[in-house]
Protein backbone atom coordinates (compact mmCIF):
# COMPACT_ATOMS: atom_id res chain seq x y z
CA UNK A 1 0.00 0.00 0.00
CA UNK A 2 1.27 3.43 -1.12
CA UNK A 3 2.82 5.64 1.89
CA UNK A 4 2.74 9.62 1.83
CA UNK A 5 6.90 9.13 2.53
CA UNK A 6 7.60 7.13 -0.68
CA UNK A 7 9.76 8.70 -2.97
CA UNK A 8 10.84 8.26 -6.44
CA UNK A 9 14.57 9.56 -7.41
CA UNK A 10 14.05 12.70 -10.25
CA UNK A 11 17.89 12.77 -10.69
CA UNK A 12 21.46 10.88 -9.97
CA UNK A 13 24.35 12.43 -10.31
CA UNK A 14 27.69 10.52 -9.81
CA UNK A 15 31.12 13.08 -9.50
CA UNK A 16 34.63 11.80 -8.75
CA UNK A 17 37.31 13.36 -6.27
CA UNK A 18 40.89 12.75 -6.49
CA UNK A 19 42.15 12.35 -3.11
CA UNK A 20 45.77 12.00 -2.50
CA UNK A 21 46.96 10.14 0.92
CA UNK A 22 49.21 12.14 3.82
CA UNK A 23 51.81 8.93 2.73
CA UNK A 24 51.33 5.56 0.74
CA UNK A 25 49.48 2.51 2.58
CA UNK A 26 50.46 -0.80 1.88
CA UNK A 27 48.24 -3.67 2.02
CA UNK A 28 46.98 -7.06 0.50
CA UNK A 29 50.44 -6.72 -0.83
CA UNK A 30 49.67 -3.12 -2.81
CA UNK A 31 50.67 0.15 -1.77
CA UNK A 32 48.38 2.80 -2.33
CA UNK A 33 49.35 6.97 -2.34
CA UNK A 34 46.28 8.18 -3.83
CA UNK A 35 42.38 7.25 -4.92
CA UNK A 36 38.96 9.02 -5.86
CA UNK A 37 35.69 9.10 -3.72
CA UNK A 38 32.94 8.31 -5.83
CA UNK A 39 30.42 11.24 -4.94
CA UNK A 40 26.54 10.92 -5.75
CA UNK A 41 23.59 13.35 -5.22
CA UNK A 42 20.13 12.19 -5.57
CA UNK A 43 17.01 14.32 -5.84
CA UNK A 44 14.10 12.71 -4.48
CA UNK A 45 10.23 13.69 -5.13
CA UNK A 46 7.44 12.37 -2.90
CA UNK A 47 4.04 12.38 -4.58
CA UNK A 48 2.66 15.48 -3.04
CA UNK A 49 5.86 16.83 -4.97
CA UNK A 50 8.48 17.87 -2.07
CA UNK A 51 12.22 17.38 -3.05
CA UNK A 52 14.91 17.05 -1.15
CA UNK A 53 18.59 16.67 -2.32
CA UNK A 54 20.38 13.32 -1.15
CA UNK A 55 24.07 12.97 -0.53
CA UNK A 56 26.39 10.03 -0.31
CA UNK A 57 30.06 9.18 -1.01
CA UNK A 58 32.41 6.30 -0.32
CA UNK A 59 36.00 5.72 -1.40
CA UNK A 60 36.31 3.37 -4.72
CA UNK A 61 38.24 0.64 -2.32
CA UNK A 62 39.07 -1.29 -5.68
CA UNK A 63 42.55 -2.59 -3.75
CA UNK A 64 40.45 -4.57 -1.23
CA UNK A 65 37.16 -4.74 -3.34
CA UNK A 66 39.01 -6.15 -6.51
CA UNK A 67 41.77 -7.78 -5.47
CA UNK A 68 43.29 -9.51 -8.83
CA UNK A 69 45.91 -11.15 -10.58
CA UNK A 70 43.92 -10.83 -14.03
CA UNK A 71 42.95 -7.29 -13.83
CA UNK A 72 45.52 -4.25 -12.35
CA UNK A 73 44.55 -2.04 -9.89
CA UNK A 74 44.26 1.05 -12.39
CA UNK A 75 42.02 -0.75 -14.55
CA UNK A 76 39.54 -2.09 -11.32
CA UNK A 77 39.29 1.35 -10.42
CA UNK A 78 38.09 2.73 -13.55
CA UNK A 79 35.61 -0.02 -13.78
CA UNK A 80 34.12 0.57 -10.75
CA UNK A 81 34.10 4.33 -11.43
CA UNK A 82 32.11 3.60 -14.64
CA UNK A 83 29.66 1.28 -12.52
CA UNK A 84 28.91 3.90 -9.96
CA UNK A 85 28.03 5.94 -12.97
CA UNK A 86 25.71 2.98 -14.52
CA UNK A 87 24.01 3.03 -11.05
CA UNK A 88 23.24 6.20 -10.86
CA UNK A 89 21.43 6.06 -14.67
CA UNK A 90 19.45 2.67 -13.21
CA UNK A 91 18.35 4.98 -10.16
CA UNK A 92 16.91 7.82 -12.80
CA UNK A 93 15.28 5.20 -15.17
CA UNK A 94 13.24 3.44 -12.11
CA UNK A 95 9.94 4.91 -12.52
CA UNK A 96 8.19 4.15 -9.42
CA UNK A 97 7.70 5.71 -5.72
CA UNK A 98 8.74 3.75 -3.04
CA UNK A 99 11.05 3.49 0.30
CA UNK A 100 14.87 3.66 -0.59
CA UNK A 101 15.02 -0.14 0.94
CA UNK A 102 12.79 -0.83 -2.06
CA UNK A 103 14.12 1.32 -4.54
CA UNK A 104 17.80 -0.25 -4.17
CA UNK A 105 16.58 -3.90 -3.59
CA UNK A 106 15.10 -3.47 -7.52
CA UNK A 107 17.85 -1.53 -8.70
CA UNK A 108 20.29 -3.78 -7.31
CA UNK A 109 18.97 -6.42 -9.47
CA UNK A 110 20.64 -5.34 -12.43
CA UNK A 111 23.98 -5.06 -10.64
CA UNK A 112 25.01 -8.48 -11.46
CA UNK A 113 24.54 -7.94 -15.18
CA UNK A 114 26.76 -4.48 -15.01
CA UNK A 115 29.18 -6.55 -13.64
CA UNK A 116 29.85 -8.24 -16.56
CA UNK A 117 29.03 -5.92 -19.47
CA UNK A 118 31.68 -3.21 -18.03
CA UNK A 119 34.22 -5.37 -17.86
CA UNK A 120 33.20 -6.76 -21.45
CA UNK A 121 33.01 -3.28 -22.58
CA UNK A 122 36.53 -2.18 -20.59
CA UNK A 123 38.03 -5.82 -22.52
CA UNK A 124 39.47 -6.73 -18.91
CA UNK A 125 40.14 -10.77 -18.13
CA UNK A 126 36.91 -11.31 -15.43
CA UNK A 127 34.12 -9.81 -14.59
CA UNK A 128 34.24 -7.55 -11.86
CA UNK A 129 33.31 -9.40 -8.13
CA UNK A 130 30.21 -8.42 -6.06
CA UNK A 131 31.91 -7.15 -3.38
CA UNK A 132 33.21 -4.01 -5.78
CA UNK A 133 29.72 -3.91 -7.52
CA UNK A 134 28.39 -3.32 -3.48
CA UNK A 135 30.91 -0.74 -2.92
CA UNK A 136 30.63 1.30 -6.02
CA UNK A 137 26.87 1.81 -5.67
CA UNK A 138 27.30 2.31 -1.90
CA UNK A 139 26.99 6.05 -2.25
CA UNK A 140 23.72 6.10 -4.68
CA UNK A 141 22.54 3.64 -1.56
CA UNK A 142 23.46 6.11 0.73
CA UNK A 143 22.11 9.27 -0.71
CA UNK A 144 18.75 8.13 -1.27
CA UNK A 145 18.40 7.39 2.45
CA UNK A 146 19.77 11.20 2.44
CA UNK A 147 16.73 12.24 0.91
CA UNK A 148 14.51 10.09 2.11
CA UNK A 149 15.33 11.23 5.43
CA UNK A 150 15.45 15.10 4.53
CA UNK A 151 12.28 15.04 2.67
CA UNK A 152 10.03 13.38 5.52
CA UNK A 153 12.30 15.89 7.92
CA UNK A 154 13.24 12.31 9.40
CA UNK A 155 16.86 11.15 10.82
CA UNK A 156 17.34 8.25 8.02
CA UNK A 157 18.01 6.33 10.51
CA UNK A 158 14.46 6.75 12.44
CA UNK A 159 12.52 5.96 8.93
CA UNK A 160 13.56 2.46 8.70
CA UNK A 161 10.41 1.42 10.28
CA UNK A 162 7.49 -0.35 9.34
CA UNK A 163 5.71 3.92 9.42
CA UNK A 164 8.22 4.15 6.03
CA UNK A 165 9.34 0.73 4.71
CA UNK A 166 6.49 -0.94 2.65
CA UNK A 167 8.22 -4.83 3.10
CA UNK A 168 9.07 -6.66 5.89
CA UNK A 169 12.79 -8.31 6.39
CA UNK A 170 11.73 -11.72 5.02
CA UNK A 171 10.96 -10.42 1.86
CA UNK A 172 15.00 -9.53 1.25
CA UNK A 173 16.16 -12.26 3.45
CA UNK A 174 14.10 -15.11 4.89
CA UNK A 175 10.97 -16.54 7.12
CA UNK A 176 13.32 -15.87 10.30
CA UNK A 177 12.69 -12.32 9.95
CA UNK A 178 8.78 -11.84 9.54
CA UNK A 179 7.73 -8.91 11.04
CA UNK A 180 11.03 -7.48 11.91
CA UNK A 181 12.14 -4.07 10.18
CA UNK A 182 15.73 -2.61 10.43
CA UNK A 183 14.86 -0.22 13.13
CA UNK A 184 15.43 -3.26 15.39
CA UNK A 185 18.43 -4.08 14.52
CA UNK A 186 20.04 0.11 13.89
CA UNK A 187 20.92 2.15 17.18
CA UNK A 188 18.07 5.25 17.78
CA UNK A 189 20.73 7.16 19.02
CA UNK A 190 24.17 7.88 18.09
CA UNK A 191 26.83 6.65 21.41
CA UNK A 192 28.25 9.19 22.94
CA UNK A 193 31.12 7.54 22.58
CA UNK A 194 33.19 5.05 20.25
CA UNK A 195 36.59 3.30 19.96
CA UNK A 196 38.85 5.02 17.43
CA UNK A 197 40.53 2.32 15.49
CA UNK A 198 43.83 3.37 13.96
CA UNK A 199 45.10 1.48 11.15
CA UNK A 200 48.77 0.29 10.80
CA UNK A 201 49.74 -0.45 7.28
CA UNK A 202 52.61 -2.83 5.98
CA UNK A 203 54.51 0.29 5.34
CA UNK A 204 53.48 2.31 8.21
CA UNK A 205 56.21 2.93 10.56
CA UNK A 206 56.46 1.51 13.66
CA UNK A 207 59.62 3.47 15.53
CA UNK A 208 61.79 6.44 14.48
CA UNK A 209 64.48 3.80 13.44
CA UNK A 210 61.79 2.91 10.48
CA UNK A 211 61.59 6.65 8.97
CA UNK A 212 63.89 7.89 6.20
CA UNK A 213 62.83 11.35 6.52
CA UNK A 214 60.21 12.84 8.73
CA UNK A 215 56.99 14.71 6.82
CA UNK A 216 56.95 16.61 9.65
CA UNK A 217 53.57 18.13 9.16
CA UNK A 218 52.76 18.77 12.79
CA UNK A 219 50.71 15.00 12.90
CA UNK A 220 52.07 11.70 14.10
CA UNK A 221 54.20 9.56 12.43
CA UNK A 222 55.05 6.60 14.21
CA UNK A 223 53.31 3.72 16.14
CA UNK A 224 53.62 5.26 19.72
CA UNK A 225 53.31 8.61 18.83
CA UNK A 226 49.33 7.82 17.30
CA UNK A 227 48.90 6.01 20.10
CA UNK A 228 49.73 8.80 22.20
CA UNK A 229 48.21 11.69 20.38
CA UNK A 230 44.71 9.92 19.95
CA UNK A 231 45.27 7.55 23.05
CA UNK A 232 44.36 4.77 20.84
CA UNK A 233 42.83 1.10 22.11
CA UNK A 234 41.96 -0.43 19.09
CA UNK A 235 44.32 -1.72 15.91
CA UNK A 236 43.79 -2.92 12.76
CA UNK A 237 46.84 -3.88 11.09
CA UNK A 238 46.88 -4.52 7.58
CA UNK A 239 49.21 -7.45 6.38
CA UNK A 240 50.99 -8.82 3.04
CA UNK A 241 48.86 -11.90 2.90
CA UNK A 242 51.31 -13.54 0.42
CA UNK A 243 54.24 -14.05 3.20
CA UNK A 244 52.99 -15.68 6.49
CA UNK A 245 56.58 -15.26 8.13
CA UNK A 246 56.41 -11.76 7.42
CA UNK A 247 53.28 -11.43 8.63
CA UNK A 248 53.70 -13.37 11.86
CA UNK A 249 56.18 -11.04 12.72
CA UNK A 250 54.99 -7.51 11.88
CA UNK A 251 52.07 -8.88 14.30
CA UNK A 252 54.54 -9.70 16.47
CA UNK A 253 56.41 -6.17 16.62
CA UNK A 254 53.16 -4.21 16.15
CA UNK A 255 52.34 -5.94 19.48
CA UNK A 256 56.22 -5.29 21.08
CA UNK A 257 55.84 -1.25 19.68
CA UNK A 258 52.40 -0.92 21.12
CA UNK A 259 53.11 -2.52 24.58
CA UNK A 260 55.65 -0.46 25.15
CA UNK A 261 53.79 2.64 24.05
CA UNK A 262 50.48 1.34 26.14
CA UNK A 263 52.77 0.58 29.33
CA UNK A 264 54.19 4.19 29.55
CA UNK A 265 50.50 5.88 29.38
CA UNK A 266 49.72 3.41 32.16
CA UNK A 267 47.28 1.55 29.52
CA UNK A 268 46.47 -2.15 30.05
CA UNK A 269 43.52 -3.26 27.95
CA UNK A 270 43.93 -2.84 23.72
CA UNK A 271 42.64 -4.83 20.57
CA UNK A 272 43.89 -5.69 17.51
CA UNK A 273 41.65 -6.57 14.48
CA UNK A 274 43.03 -7.42 10.90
Amino acid sequence: MPKNSDIRIKEAVCSFEPITFRCPVKFGGRIVSKSYLINVEVVVETKSGKQATGLGSMPVGNVWAWPSEKVSPDEAEKAMMVFGERACDLATLFPEHSDPIDIVYHISGEYAHLGKIIPQEMKLAESMPELAELVAASPLDAAIHDGFGRVNHVNSYNALSKQFIHEDLSSYLDEQFKGEYLDQYTLREPKPRMPLYHLVGALDPLTAADITKRINDKLPETLPEWINFNGLTHLKIKLNGDDLDWDVNRVLAVEQVAAEAQAKRGCTEWVYST
